[in-house]
């Protein structure tokens, strides 16, 4: 790995509750660095993080790799690296990260580093991605607020906005919000409508990212997801049909089948006939959210069986 790039990449940013050292001014705790953990051959540093103010517990970046102990001595070289990976955690956007070599995959849970700065320097250093591990719903409300705060920043040259697109900047922070007010399936329908918006949006604009990729990501699962629903719903409608088709030609079974099955779950159909349009929609709302029905496939429903 050219020495350069390493350096190029390297701060004070990877650490958190310990101290960096760049290559100018290595202190000399870095002998027991070595010592410990070190390589006997590897050993131009090119930066050092000391996690114990006396050199046991830090980490060492050479030309060649990484060499650290936390707990116990680990290393390994950059070229053996395959996969850089963020993992969030429950309940926040706080993450950890994981490091996969062609031999071990390493997890680094500790604050003694920046682990998201972390990982974007070996992203950096290697030109590699960064994968995300998140739902992809988590990904819509993590990755476009960060492009919009670009877009803001003007980070991205040569493209000056207009009024109308910086209200749309405006109204997407917006329903941002309302996203997270939200729960469960009307969450997840929020950002699955905000996802396809916001990249015809950035696509618009010409921007291209590894965030806006990580949302391309979270659009391919929820269009894996509508292609599956589609496929539920035209099997569902093949049954309807062929339940009238035999329905009108005198057999019962299937009519009478639906019949038993609405009946256990809770549905009134006497209930139903008394009701207007208004409130027969507003009690298949209700029904499907009390057995996990999104409102994207409510409306495929109506669309497909009729209003």
């Amino acid at each position: 790995m050219e020495k350069e790039i390493i350096l190029e990449n390297l701060d004070e940013s990877i650490v958190n509750e310990a101290t960096f050292y760049s290559q100018q001014n290595v202190p000399s705790q870095i002998s027991q660095a070595l010592y410990l953990y070190g390589s006997t051959t590897d050993y131009q540093v090119l930066g050092f993080i000391d996690a114990s103010g006396d050199g046991s517990k830090g980490m060492i970046f050479t030309d060649q790799g990484i060499y650290f102990c936390f707990k116990e001595p680990h290393f390994f070289l950059y070229e053996d690296i395959e996969k850089l990976i963020l993992v969030k955690k429950e309940e926040t956007f706080d993450f950890y990260a994981k490091i996969k070599t062609k031999t071990s995959t390493f997890v680094f849970k500790n604050n003694y580093l920046n682990l998201k700065e972390f990982i974007e320097c070996l992203s950096g250093i290697l030109e590699m991605p960064i994968s995300y591990e998140m739902s992809a719903y988590e990904k819509v409300e993590y990755f476009v607020p960060l492009v919009l705060d670009d877009l803001k920043e003007d980070v991205y040259e040569d493209l000056e906005l207009t009024k109308q697109q910086y209200q749309q900047i405006k109204d997407i922070e917006h329903e941002l919000e309302m996203a997270k007010e939200l729960k469960d399936l009307d969450y997840q329908d929020e950002c699955r409508s905000l996802c396809r918006y916001c990249l015809d949006f950035f696509e618009s604009l010409g921007l291209d990212s590894d965030e806006i990729e990580a949302l391309n990501e979270a659009q391919s699962f929820f269009d894996q997801q509508d292609s599956q629903e589609n496929q539920q719903l035209e099997g569902a409608k093949r049954w309807v049909d062929e339940m009238m088709s035999n329905y009108q030609n005198g057999d019962t079974g299937m009519y009478d089948q639906m019949k038993s099955t609405m009946g256990n779950l809770g549905i009134d159909e006497e209930k139903l006939k008394n009701m207007s349009n208004e409130e027969v929609n507003q009690y298949v709302q209700d029904m499907c959210k009390k057995f996990g029905i999104s409102q994207s496939l409510f409306d495929k429903l109506k669309d497909k069986f009729g209003r």
